[in-house]
């Protein structure tokens, strides 16, 4: 099993720097992560091409940002690992993330029924680029300029980056359910597939499609099966996020619980069984920095009030010793573990870090250039995972759980925790 981690292209030291920024970071500091990441074994690291910094019109793409971006391949080239290049994502860690040209009413939807249906989708809290906005989104699945726009950026990133030797993979679009609910599923399936087929045309050799507890809660959305019958893997983002109800903080369970599900379904769905071997992302927990804030802290994830508990280092620690492990065992293709380093407290008033504590104190290191616990546990698990792996064995019937899959997930959920009892 790979184990890689996702690194932000850290901030110059500037107010009015903007996070995960390949126009304006600290060359310096990214080599440096990335030699972390090779030192201590990592294979994977995950580059998040942010959507409203790369193309900010429709049909314009800004040059800095890929040239930025492509030192950033080169460095992780240096250092031997392989790039997972997130594009076309919605969300920026916990919170929702478009260009603003994807936001508010088209002039064609002016004196049409479509108009009216927009203004009944709620309005949500999205960062377009350094600013929050609260507008509808626009249909970016159908609206033939949004799709104008996907070929675009898929033409002009993937085309000029798919033969470089670091490029692992594309993950493809994920969170989109997030700030657009679809529909119908099959509708989902469609446009995944024809987004895929047109990575491919450009040069993409291998793609990725994700699904998290709210995506595999809703009978609309994108299914493990949509993505593995247009050709992708399939990714299962297991963030500290998760719905799932209350449960032990900083404990692998919810983790481990997402993965066979997914895994399960998939076997049960496809003939295939190289499909089962699911890639876990976003796999994490936020820390207390301070002793007086462990325990339990409002928050906002994806623009709705939520609680997020900040463990101790340690409790983190004897996470990802557990966690692992057993992934492994399980049969997971690769973890990839979220934020690599902290940002700096005067950097809390940056979006995303001004709204949530998940991405503050997610990182493996302090923002005080500090190794944490989990680090070192990190080290010792990547010498010592079990080779040998075996199939997920919760059972799953996937008829039953897409006619309710937020009971069923529920359901089973409930089953797995009183299990591990």
């Amino acid at each position: 099993m790979d184990i890689g981690t996702t690194v932000w292209p850290p901030m110059p030291a500037r107010p009015q720097a903007l996070a995960a920024s390949w126009s304006s970071y600290d060359h310096g500091a990214l080599r440096d992560y990335l030699q972390r990441a090779r030192e201590i074994g990592l294979q994977q690291v995950r580059f998040d091409l942010r959507w409203a910094e790369v193309q900010p019109g429709e049909q314009r793409i800004s040059v800095s940002t890929l040239d930025g971006f492509h030192r950033g391949l080169d460095l992780a080239q240096a250092n031997g690992l392989r790039i997972v290049v997130s594009l076309l994502g919605a969300t920026l860690g916990p919170v929702l993330h478009l260009p603003d040209w994807s936001l508010g009413i088209p002039t064609q939807a002016l004196t049409t029924q479509a108009m009216t249906e927009l203004l009944n989708k709620p309005a949500l809290t999205i960062l377009d680029n350094a600013s929050y906005r609260r507008e509808p989104v626009r249909d970016l699945y159908t609206d033939p300029e949004m799709r104008s726009a996907q070929r675009y950026l898929l033409r002009e990133v993937i085309g000029n980056f798919a033969t470089h030797p670091a490029i692992h993979g594309w993950l493809l679009a994920a969170g989109w359910e997030r700030v657009r609910p679809p529909t119908d599923h099959r509708d989902m399936a469609a446009w995944w597939a024809d987004l895929a087929e047109l990575a491919r045309t450009h040069g993409a050799n291998r793609l990725f499609g994700q699904v998290d507890a709210a995506t595999l809660s809703s009978r609309a959305g994108l299914r493990p099966y949509d993505i593995a019958m247009a050709g992708g893997e399939v990714v299962v983002s297991v963030g500290p996020w998760s719905p799932l109800g209350e449960g032990p903080p900083a404990r692998g369970e919810a983790a481990c619980f997402l993965h066979a599900i997914v895994a399960g379904l998939l076997a049960e769905e496809v003939n295939d069984t190289a499909a089962t071997q699911v890639v876990v992302a976003d796999l994490g927990w936020p820390t207390a920095p301070w002793p007086q804030l462990r325990g339990w802290q409002a928050d906002e994830i994806f623009a709705q009030p939520a609680r997020t508990f900040l463990a101790d280092e340690e409790a983190v620690a004897t996470a990802i010793q557990h966690t692992l492990p057993a992934l492994a065992q399980a049969g997971a293709a690769a973890v990839w573990l979220t934020g690599m380093v902290d940002p700096t407290e005067d950097q809390w008033k940056i979006p995303p870090f001004d709204r949530s504590w998940v991405v503050r104190t997610w990182g493996l290191w302090a923002a005080d250039g500090r190794p944490k616990a989990g680090w070192e546990a990190l080290r010792e698990v990547i010498g010592n995972l079990p080779v040998k792996h075996s199939l997920p064995t919760l059972p799953v019937e996937p008829d039953r759980f897409w006619r309710d899959p937020a009971h069923e997930l529920r359901r089973l959920w409930q089953e797995y925790r009183a299990e591990m009892v």
